[in-house]
């Protein structure tokens, strides 16, 4: 189950390489400050040539879903990235300046947003979590890349063979172990300083019991922070059939199972996990046409002809973008 749910964050890898070289990403009339950073393609393209010489086996599989990305995915890839992105934003400007904050990226994959944080935010602490696969390719291929070492001014621990730095920590973790997740980072971060928790993708794949008891356990060892969580619902509609043929598509092709897809299959319910939280739930295709401007819309465009508006639709509606503030 573990290798089947770490081929989801090379699909994540290969959307967002395709959306960057076709020019979705990153947005140049979205004011979003303390995520972007003005080598964000290069980044993303160095971190995809490394890759390469760290597994071929991967880099293949992302550069030929890269290649044949259609424009609904951009499309998906480009709004997934902006809201997470948006909502960061927010977080880090309601926290000001010159205050010691930290984020938590747990099922981090291979997201690369802690760089230009991390440049941008000189009191930002910043950790990455994942399966020990998945963290020990990340380790290798930033380990590996002169200008992503220095960027984020790795050094290497003798005693693990990890990387990490003063400011930034990768964690080999099971996530579904909840002992062995608190205890990692209660050892690395305080629960006195603002800290914002990113799930993208991840409770989707945890059974409701472990990622009830994740939610409960983060949110009560934090005294302030939020939750930022980007996942699919699906759908609750009496007539809405796309969550049960998501979940039939994913088990036949892959074997892989989605627990809680239909158990929290709206915006509503999905909010209702997020206990004595400030919670606000949206789903993508309302976030899409009531907080991109007209102006980014033309440029998006400009880039790709769409002519799937309803598949994009229908799609969209059944991914969220939750928010929980404590």
């Amino acid at each position: 189950m573990e290798r089947i749910v770490q081929q989801t964050d090379y699909d994540a890898l290969s959307c967002r390489i395709s959306a960057i070289s076709k020019g979705y990403l990153p947005s140049p009339s979205l004011q979003i400050e303390r995520c972007q950073y003005d080598g964000y393609r290069e980044i993303h393209m160095e971190y995809l040539r490394v890759l390469k010489g760290v597994s071929m086996k991967i880099y293949s599989k992302v550069y030929q879903v890269a290649k044949t990305s259609f424009p609904v995915m951009n499309y998906g890839t480009y709004l997934r990235t902006v809201a997470i992105d948006l909502a960061l934003d927010e977080f880090l400007k309601r926290v000001g300046d010159g205050r010691k904050v930290q984020v938590v990226n747990l099922g981090c994959g291979s997201d690369l947003r802690m760089i230009p944080l991390l440049r941008n935010l000189s009191d930002l602490f910043y950790v990455d979590v994942d399966y020990e696969r998945s963290i020990s390719v990340k380790s290798k291929v930033l380990w590996e890349s002169p200008m992503l070492r220095e960027m984020l001014d790795l050094k290497r621990e003798d005693s693990t063979g990890e990387v990490s730095s003063d400011r930034y920590k990768l964690v080999a973790c099971d996530l579904n172990r909840l002992d062995q997740t608190m205890q990692s980072l209660q050892a690395l971060t305080s629960p006195d300083y603002p800290t914002v928790i990113i799930t993208e993708c991840l409770l989707c794949y945890m059974r409701d019991r472990e990622s009830q008891q994740l939610i409960d356990s983060v949110m009560g060892f934090y005294k302030s922070g939020s939750w930022i969580s980007y996942d699919p619902i699906g759908g609750s509609a009496p007539d809405d059939r796309f969550g049960v043929i998501m979940q039939n598509n994913l088990k036949e092709s892959r074997n892989l199972d989605m627990p809680t897809l239909m158990i929290y299959n709206s915006t509503e319910r999905y909010a209702s996990r997020f206990h004595d939280a400030d919670t606000t739930a949206i789903d993508m295709w309302e976030l899409f046409t009531s907080q991109i401007s007209n102006e980014e819309c033309a440029r998006l465009r400009s880039l790709q002809f769409l002519d799937e508006i309803e598949e994009l639709k229908v799609m969209q509606k059944h991914y969220l973008l939750l928010v929980a503030r404590w």
